[in-house]
């Protein structure tokens, strides 16, 4: 799997936006709620004011978004919405200082592909998203084009896309079938939520959470088969050191640990907003 601009990865579709970290590439000021944009190397997403990787903002966006964290009841909105969903554990009322995005707006889709792959910790995804794309579902990314331009392919086609800067071009995670792309095997790349063609693409939230997830699970169940006896929440670590650095991931306690440090601000200000028991990462 791809994430980030780490060195080469696991060969599926998931890869991190690869950005200037000056310009808010790997997140902080602010905290995960309040995280400027900018994580996509691209001129759809804002700049940022965030700073070094791991940093500790000095204040947290709280303004109240789509969803009511007291109620559990969430409600993805705005543009590339994924519909609503009676029970959100996920939900956390805030939103993206610099962008304004509801960071509970794709938490219905969260739960549902979390639980569809064997997921056992849904807001480790929403962390994910944080890194990725501030929730920006139109966020693009990867200049650098991880797994170059497939035959008969273009470059526009070769980068990273939405919420979870899913990689087409690197092949579809077990799991995603032909989700996101068009019936000749290119990525459909509609970005108007007006347009019939969202519905497919790889864009709308819900399809780029699907191709993301499986991804995700995908180097859960590889570090499973190589590693054998180790703890939920460690293969998490691992399968998370992993999209890092492939390969790095040796045992139970040795991997990678650049991607975990620096989605796990915005994972514990998240369970602490949403009250939802954080795993022992």
């Amino acid at each position: 799997m791809r994430m980030r601009c780490f060195a080469a990865a696991l060969t599926l579709s998931l890869a991190p936006a690869c950005g200037d970290d000056a310009d808010g590439g790997a997140g902080g000021a602010g905290g995960a709620g309040g995280a400027g944009t900018g994580s996509a190397a691209s001129g759809t997403t804002s700049p940022s004011t965030s700073t070094s990787s791991g940093s500790t903002g000095s204040t947290t966006a709280a303004t109240s978004a789509s969803g009511d964290a007291t109620t559990g009841t969430a409600t993805s909105t705005g543009s590339g919405g994924a519909g609503t969903c009676d029970e959100d554990p996920l939900a956390t009322g805030l939103v993206a200082e610099q962008n304004g995005i509801s960071v509970d707006i794709a938490d219905c889709s969260i739960l549902e592909w979390a639980a569809a792959f064997g997921e056992p910790d849904p807001m480790i995804i929403k962390a994910m998203i944080y890194g990725e794309s501030r929730f920006d579902f139109t966020s693009t990314g990867c200049p650098n084009l991880p797994c170059g331009i497939p035959a008969g392919w273009t470059e526009a086609e070769s980068h990273c896309y939405g919420m979870m800067q899913v990689v087409p071009a690197c092949g579809p995670p077990p799991g995603a079938g032909d989700a996101g792309l068009r019936p000749d095997g290119h990525p459909n790349l509609t970005l108007d939520p007006a347009s019939a063609d969202f519905a497919t693409s790889i864009y709308n939230p819900h399809v780029n959470l699907q191709v993301g997830v499986a991804g995700f699970a995908g180097n859960r169940a590889e570090v499973k088969a190589l590693f054998p006896g180790c703890t939920e929440d460690q293969y998490t670590l691992m399968a998370l050191g992993n999209l890092a650095s492939h390969g790095s991931t040796t045992g139970c306690t040795e991997f990678n640990t650049d991607y975990i440090d620096y989605i796990l601000p915005a994972y514990f200000e998240y369970c602490d907003a949403a009250g939802y028991p954080p795993h022992a990462y």
